[in-house]
C-alpha cells in the first residue's frame, strides 16, 4: 500500500463514525437489494405472472350456476280466485373450448414470454443499481482521498508561511514572501472546505444508491483485479450472451410474435362443447288441475362459433401486432449497438485509467522531490517563494491525479462488468 492509500485509510476512519461497523462494498450491494427500483421491477414480475394465469384460464372449462325461488299466481276454475304456487329451479352449465386455431395458445405463450422478459428486466435493473452503488462507493473513497491531499497541502502551506514569517522577522526575506505564503494558505483552506463538502455529497449519493442511510459508516478500499480481460471481441460475445436487457428484448420479440399468431387465429372458427343440467320444482298445475311433478333435464352439445364479420377489427389487430413485432426487433437491434458501444468505451476507459495511474506514480515522486528541493533552496536563501508555490501546486495536482486515476480505474472496471452483464 503506497503512502496515499495509507493516508486514505486514516482519513476514512477520521471522517466516519468509528463506533459503527465498517461498510464493505459487498455489504452495500446486499443492502441495495432493497432499492425501490428493484422492488418496482419485481412488482412487474408479479403483474406478468397474473397475466400468465389469466391466459392459462383459456385452456380450462368455464362454468356457471344459478337458482330461482318464488311464487306463481293464476286464476283457476269457474269462480276465479288468486292462487300462489311455489316455484323453484336451478341450472348448472359448463363449456369447454376444444380448439380455437391458436387464439388461446398464442395468448398464453405471449404472456409466458412477457413474464420471462419481466424477470430479465429485474436482473437488468439490479445491474444498473449495482453499478450505481459501486460508482458511488468509489466516489466516496476518492473524495476522502482528496481530503487527505487537501489536508496535506494546508499543512505544507502553513509550514511555508511559518518559514517565510520567521525569515522576514530576521530581515532575510521581504514582506512579499509572507503575503504570498499567506495567500497560498488561504487558497488551500478554501480547497479543503470544498473537498470536505464533496465527501458529504458523495456519501449522500451513496446512501441514495443503497437505499439506506450509510453516511456515517466507514468504508473499506476494495481491490481491482490486475489481470482484466480487455479483448473486445471476446467481451462482446459474453455481453450478447449474458446481458439481461438483451434477454428481455428477445423475450419481448417472442411475446410479440405469439400475439401476432393469436391475432391471425381470430379469422377461424372456435370449436367447443357445452353441458347443461336443469332442475325444476314448480308446483304450477298442468292440464287437469294436477300439480306438476319435478322436471329435470340435461344436454350435451357440440358448438362452433365463427366471428366472420367484425368490421375489419381482426385485420386491423393483425397490423397492430405486426408493428409491435417490428418495433421490438428494432429496439433489440438498437440495444445491440449500445452493447457494443458500452463494451468498447469501458475497455478504452480501463486502458486509459490504468495508463494514467502508472504515469501519476512517477509524476507524484518527481513533484514531491521538486517541492523538497524548492523548500530547501528557499531555506538556504537561494530560492524564491514563487519556486515553492509552483512546486507545491505541482505536488498537489500530482496527488489529485493519482487519486483520480486510482478510482477512475475502479469505476471503469465496474462499468466493464456492467457492460458485459457480469
Amino acid at each position: 500500500m503506497n503512502a496515499l492509500l495509507l493516508a486514505l485509510a486514516v482519513a476514512a476512519a477520521q471522517a466516519a463514525d468509528t463506533t459503527m461497523p465498517p461498510l464493505t462494498l459487498d455489504e452495500a450491494l446486499v443492502l441495495a437489494r432493497q432499492n425501490p427500483n428493484v422492488a418496482q421491477a419485481q412488482a412487474g414480475v408479479l403483474q406478468a405472472q397474473g397475466g400468465v394465469g389469466m391466459a392459462r384460464s383459456g385452456f380450462l372449462p368455464t362454468g356457471s350456476a344459478g337458482a330461482r325461488a318464488g311464487w306463481t299466481g293464476t286464476n283457476l276454475g269457474a269462480a276465479p280466485t288468486s292462487t300462489l304456487y311455489d316455484t323453484y329451479n336451478a341450472t348448472i352449465s359448463l363449456s369447454q373450448t376444444l380448439w380455437d386455431f391458436g387464439r388461446t395458445l398464442g395468448a398464453y405463450l405471449a404472456a409466458r414470454d412477457q413474464e420471462r422478459a419481466s424477470r430479465a428486466q429485474v436482473d437488468a435493473t439490479w445491474s444498473s443499481v449495482e453499478l450505481a452503488v459501486r460508482t458511488a462507493y468509489y466516489t466516496v473513497l476518492a473524495s476522502e482521498a482528496l481530503v487527505v491531499v487537501a489536508n496535506q497541502t494546508v499543512a505544507s502551506n502553513q509550514r511555508q508561511l511559518d518559514l517565510a514569517q520567521g525569515l522576514f522577522d530576521v530581515g532575510q526575506r521581504p514582506r512579499f514572501d509572507v503575503t504570498t505564503a499567506n495567500v497560498n494558505l488561504q487558497l488551500s483552506l478554501i480547497s479543503q472546505i470544498t473537498t470536505q463538502d464533496g465527501v458529504t455529497l458523495a456519501r449522500i449519493a451513496l446512501s441514495q444508491a443503497v437505499g439506506k442511510d450509510v453516511s456515517k459508516r466507514p468504508l473499506h478500499l476494495p481491490t481491482v483485479p490486475a489481470d482484466i480481460d480487455l479483448m473486445v471481441s471476446r467481451l462482446l460475445d459474453e455481453a450478447v450472451a449474458a446481458r439481461p436487457d438483451l434477454k428481455a428484448a428477445e423475450f419481448q420479440i417472442s411475446a410479440a410474435d405469439q400475439n401476432l399468431s393469436a391475432a391471425k387465429a381470430a379469422w377461424y372458427p372456435i370449436l367447443g362443447v357445452s353441458a347443461t343440467y336443469l332442475w325444476n320444482n314448480s308446483r304450477y298445475p298442468v292440464a287437469g288441475g294436477l300439480p306438476a311433478s319435478d322436471a329435470n333435464s340435461w344436454n350435451i352439445l357440440a358448438t362452433i362459433t365463427w366471428p366472420f364479420l367484425n368490421g375489419g377489427s381482426s385485420m386491423a389487430q393483425v397490423d397492430v401486432e405486426k408493428g409491435v413485432v417490428a418495433s421490438s426487433m428494432a429496439s433489440r437491434d438498437i440495444l445491440l449497438l449500445q452493447v457494443r458501444t458500452d463494451v468498447e468505451q469501458a475497455v478504452s476507459g480501463v486502458k486509459e485509467a490504468r495508463a494514467r495511474r502508472e504515469v501519476s506514480k512517477t509524476l507524484i515522486e518527481q513533484a514531491k522531490e521538486n517541492l523538497e528541493l524548492a523548500e530547501g533552496r528557499y531555506k538556504a536563501g537561494i530560492g524564491t517563494i514563487i519556486d515553492v508555490t509552483v512546486s507545491q501546486t505541482s505536488y498537489t495536482n500530482a496527488q489529485a491525479q493519482e487519486v483520480k486515476a486510482l478510482f477512475d480505474l475502479a469505476t471503469r472496471w465496474a462499468e466493464l462488468q456492467h457492460a458485459i452483464g457480469r
